[in-house]
């Protein structure tokens, strides 16, 4: 089946929504082809003024975007869009939401928020998930105890309750993987070590899924890791490279174990 994949959209849906259609161009299918969107998080659906105050960051970097044009119909997603949380997100919305794995989710026109971390049965594929980026501190105080608020920077950091609900989720095998977060062990970008996460590269080698995409680095990056193809995407509006590396499609065949790269 047909997939699309998108980098760190922050705010750019316009420019998110162009990059897919040149994509399915050049791989010779339509949107409506796809099956659906992937999107690997800081995706910055803001949908209000008082949504973008909830985004953790320099205030300098804030700004609404074009989102609340998807919600009024002036931009349409052009197939059936999931995406997770980045670190760069209206978390109180987002948590008081759930998305699609507690019954809701619903975003904008053809968007939908996946969750915190779980499992989702999308068109066939089995999709495992998980919103945010590690942090040390937020983890550690979760694990003992002493995370009495979840908010700031907090809110940007998975907890240990979410990995572990996450794996249970994925017990019974993914086919796409879904996270913020790089897997540690890429090599070759032109970032600085130490980069990735461990937690999400022993998802990888554990669950073998068929297809891994990833965000969050702002730079694309491809790997093999056993029977996973492992992809990060650059952010929407990367102007340093090539903007087509913000923006993938593949056919993905979960019953052979295989996927191509189309565009």
């Amino acid at each position: 089946m047909l997939i699309a994949a998108l980098g760190d959209v922050h705010g750019h849906w316009r420019e998110a929504v162009a990059l897919v259609e040149a994509a399915c161009a050049s791989a010779g299918v339509t949107p409506a082809d796809l099956t659906a969107i992937f999107q690997v998080g800081d995706a910055e659906a803001l949908r209000s003024e008082a949504e973008l105050a909830q985004v953790e960051g320099p205030a300098k970097y804030r700004k609404l975007g074009d989102f609340p044009e998807v919600v009024a119909g002036g931009i349409v997603v052009p197939a059936p869009l999931f995406f997770i949380a980045g670190n760069h997100e209206p978390f109180a919305a987002l948590d008081a939401d759930g998305g699609l794995v507690e019954g809701k989710g619903a975003w904008g026109p053809n968007v939908t928020y996946l969750g915190r971390a779980g499992l989702a049965h999308i068109g066939g594929l089995r999709v495992g998930f998980l919103s945010g980026i590690f942090g040390e501190a937020t983890f550690q105080r979760a694990q003992d105890t002493r995370l009495k608020f979840r908010d700031g920077r907090h809110a940007t950091h998975y907890l240990p309750s979410e990995l572990a609900a996450a794996r249970r989720a994925m017990g019974g095998g993914i086919d796409v993987l879904i996270t913020h977060d790089w897997p540690t062990g890429i090599s070759g970008a032109d970032i600085p070590e130490p980069r990735g996460d461990d937690n999400v590269r022993a998802i990888i080698d554990d669950f073998q899924p068929v297809l891994s995409l990833h965000g969050h680095m702002h730079r694309p990056a491809s790997a093999k890791f056993g029977k996973t193809t492992v992809e990060c995407l650059a952010r929407v509006g990367w102007r340093n490279g090539n903007p087509m590396a913000a923006v993938g499609v593949w056919d993905v065949n979960p019953d052979a174990g295989t996927t191509t790269r189309l565009a």
